[in-house]
């Protein structure tokens, strides 16, 4: 009776059992987590496809070649995927995924979305090998895939770019005003004292949505009364429309007839001392030498490059200016092209300055300056410039609104 009642070695047979399970829990946790790394890369590779594609459409469209810029998108797409997992199958697409959101699907105007899924065969290694034991055959692979939508949906916050890295960004003296209430200021120096103020007048200052500043808190900006932006400490940004080629200043270039433009003035290139007045524009004008705008102009589809070393004075006495910077091509929202090169400053002078620029006023070495006699009012759609030289004055920055701003920002929205 002993033989049946003898229990010595059953503790042996317990721990091998339990070892064979604690082994294949181990070995399942070991492939799960090599298919959740390769979830992880793929997942990787899925973002990166559909950026690249929302960025490449930004870049490429141009307003009337919309299937072209989806195609250039999607190339750019799977080949970004491809790049990041190699062997994996990349599908990039316009996103009409019923599953997502109305408001990210399609394409308007420069509102794009891209669906990118990516997708691998990943073998197992322990899950096989039991699996080949238990059914005398092999598991084959494992499915793993991966999904991402990317597009723009919306603007860059900020509609002043000041440039100045270590100096002043804003002189200014008597009662001057700058109105960005609507969007935000952003301050490239890295001084704790970025502005000069002359006299502290009581209703001056800046009304922004936020101000960011790459130098130390607290700093000097003065704010307007009854305004209450964010203001914060930033790291530096690039500058918008850095990336935009200059117009090529073609080998003829003709000075004006008497050294005026008047009437429908056509566009091209224009040397030497240049008046503007009573004219109307459209198109990309060229200026090699020193321009004044005194008088009327007006003009849809406009840019004003200001090449070399020539500059730019706004002073149209008792009329206005009205410029409207073009909505595609190369200069797309750029109303004043100035290049970085060329830091001569932009004058808006003698308090008869009126009108409104419909554009980015891109001078990034450059000052503009606004000069009193009765309080000059202007009103622009964005400014990357050096520094403003206020001495006093009324500038009112109007901002874009998502669908209409030439900066736009791409992010992944799923």
């Amino acid at each position: 009776m002993r033989l049946f009642t003898e229990d010595r070695g059953q503790t042996l047979v317990i721990t091998a059992l339990c070892m064979v399970c604690f082994m294949g829990f181990m070995a399942l946790a070991v492939d799960v987590g090599i298919l959740f790394s390769s979830r992880r890369k793929l997942q990787n590779a899925a973002d990166a496809a559909a950026t690249a594609a929302a960025l490449r459409y930004i870049n490429t469209y141009t307003g009337t070649n919309g299937s072209a810029a989806q195609a250039a998108a999607i190339d750019a797409g799977n080949k970004a995927g491809q790049a990041n997992v190699s062997g994996s199958s990349v599908s990039v697409a316009v996103n009409t995924n019923p599953a997502s959101p109305a408001a990210h699907r399609g394409c308007v105007g420069t509102d794009c979305y891209f669906e990118a899924i990516v997708s691998q065969q990943n073998p197992t290694f322990f899950y096989s090998a039991f699996y080949a034991l238990w059914k005398g055959q092999s598991a084959g692979t494992v499915g793993v895939g991966a999904r991402a939508v990317a597009g723009a949906p919306g603007a860059a916050d900020n509609c002043i770019y000041l440039t100045n890295k270590n100096g002043t960004a804003l002189k200014v003296q008597g009662n001057w005003k700058i109105d960005a209430s609507n969007c935000g200021v952003y301050i490239n120096s890295s001084s704790s004292t970025v502005e000069d103020d002359t006299g502290k007048a009581a209703n001056s200052g800046v009304s922004a949505a936020s101000i960011s500043i790459v130098g130390s808190m607290p700093n000097n900006v003065t704010i307007a009364p009854g305004s209450s932006p964010t203001v914060l400490q930033t790291l530096p940004q690039s500058v918008p429309f850095s990336d935009v080629p200059g117009p090529t200043v073609p080998a003829t270039c003709p000075a004006p007839s008497g050294n005026k433009l008047t009437g429908t003035a056509a566009a091209g290139c224009y040397s030497g001392t240049v008046n503007l007045g009573n004219a109307t524009l459209n198109g990309l004008y060229i200026f090699t030498g020193d321009v004044t705008i005194n008088g009327a102009v007006t003009g849809t589809n406009v840019t004003l490059a200001i090449m070399n070393s020539g500059s730019l004075t706004i002073k149209p006495g008792g009329s206005t200016v009205n410029l409207t910077a073009p909505t595609t091509g190369t200069y797309s929202g750029l109303v004043i092209y100035q290049p970085i090169s060329n830091t001569n400053t932009i004058k808006m002078q003698a308090g008869s300055t009126r009108g409104t620029l419909g554009g980015w006023v891109y001078a990034p070495g450059a000052t503009l300056s606004m000069q009193d006699n009765g309080g000059p009012t202007f009103t622009v759609g964005g400014l990357v410039v050096d520094h403003i030289d206020n001495g006093p004055a009324s500038l009112t920055i109007t901002g874009y609104t998502p669908s209409s701003s030439p900066i736009k920002y791409v992010a992944l929205v799923e």
